[in-house]
């Protein structure tokens, strides 16, 4: 058995990191979980046996941690793991002192580990153990998409600096006048927003003549599939991610994707499946979210951007079949079945068969 502490109820990235993940790992071995905060609603049979076993933690066996790095020491039992993302390229001390109270580490991408293991982690404490998506949730839609109302180019993120959601709305709106047949579709609300203030943030950040850019609210994951399947394109500039699930999401649903090729996303995609945006240079890290010290991010290539945006309007057919290319490779590849098949290769020597 493994005892599974994660943030497995809400709608953070971490949650639906755990959820994914936890459900895949339950199929293989027994999870007893231990959500961050008690579920809210009715759970499901796995969820209630798995919430069960949780509450008496076998501390013979693993004990693994999924979520921000201040919580990974919550995992308790004989070796204890924390699995987490970071997005730049230095850690601060604080998140370091707590990775070093557990026994091993893992993260989803051979970059994520570079960068833990510069930042003071040994090496043989750091594995890389992907992340992942449903694929029966996310898929290609049947239907031709794209044959009827405008090219559709879609950006899922947080509005951050990170992200690079102002950079976007900036170079979208100076690459397509009003007149053109294609809009920019704007899922960035901060965590716990409503997404009412979309607009006033789409107006300061771009001119005042442009094509449509179209806001979009708060979903649950079933509409999130269809958001992406109602879409041609998916496009996100950001600085660094430590894995980049809705890049992932959007591959699975066969969108071509346009996204910065460095961090976590250059361990799953290239020109063969994407369109890798160039990074102009590296910059010191400097957002409010981000202690001093944190390292450097990328400068994403903003005219490279709007040529890309522009390239995939222009070639469609092009760009679907990378988009299927990319269905394909997720399918295959970067699935929560595959994610946890492979945790559980290196979990089998820990785990205690009573």
């Amino acid at each position: 058995m493994i005892n599974a502490y994660c943030p497995f109820f809400g709608r953070l990235s971490f949650a639906q990191h755990a959820r994914g993940f936890i459900r895949a790992l339950n199929r293989i071995t027994a999870v007893g979980l231990i959500p961050f905060r008690a579920a809210k609603g009715a759970v499901d049979d796995e969820v209630r046996e798995m919430l069960a076993r949780g509450r008496t933690p076998d501390l013979r066996q693993p004990g693994l941690s999924i979520g921000a790095i201040y919580d990974l020491p919550r995992a308790a039992g004989a070796w204890r793991i924390g699995f987490t993302v970071w997005e730049t390229t230095r850690l601060p001390p604080a998140h370091m002192a707590a990775l070093r109270e557990l026994d091993e580490v893992w993260t989803p991408s051979s970059w994520g580990r570079r960068v833990l293991i510069d930042s003071g982690l040994a090496e043989e404490r750091v594995r890389v153990v992907p992340e992942g998506v449903d694929p029966d949730v996310f898929r290609p839609c049947s239907g031709r998409r794209g044959s009827n109302g405008p090219f559709r180019f879609l950006c899922v993120g947080r509005w951050s600096i990170r992200k690079g959601v102002d950079e976007l709305v900036r170079a979208f709106s100076e690459e397509f006048a009003p007149h053109e047949d294609v809009e920019l579709v704007l899922h960035c609300a901060f965590a716990g927003d409503t997404g009412a203030d979309l607009p006033a943030r789409i107006a300061k950040a771009a001119p005042a003549a442009h094509a449509p850019i179209v806001p979009s609210g708060p979903r649950a994951q079933p509409e999130m599939a269809a958001l992406y399947q109602s879409c041609d394109a998916f496009v996100l500039p950001t600085r660094g991610e430590g894995w980049g699930l809705p890049i992932v999401e959007a591959m699975a649903c066969g969108l071509p994707v346009i996204t910065t090729g460095y961090s976590a996303p250059a361990d799953y995609l290239d020109e063969a499946i994407a369109y890798p945006l160039r990074v102009a240079k590296l910059e010191d890290v400097n957002a409010p979210a981000y202690d001093r010290g944190a390292g450097q991010w990328a400068l994403p290539d903003f005219a490279h951007l709007r040529a890309l945006m522009r390239h995939v309007f222009e070639n469609r057919e092009e760009a679907r079949a990378k988009g299927a290319r990319a269905a394909e490779t997720v399918r295959r590849d970067w699935t929560w079945a595959r994610a946890a098949e492979t945790a559980y290769a290196l979990l089998c020597d820990r785990i205690v068969h009573a």
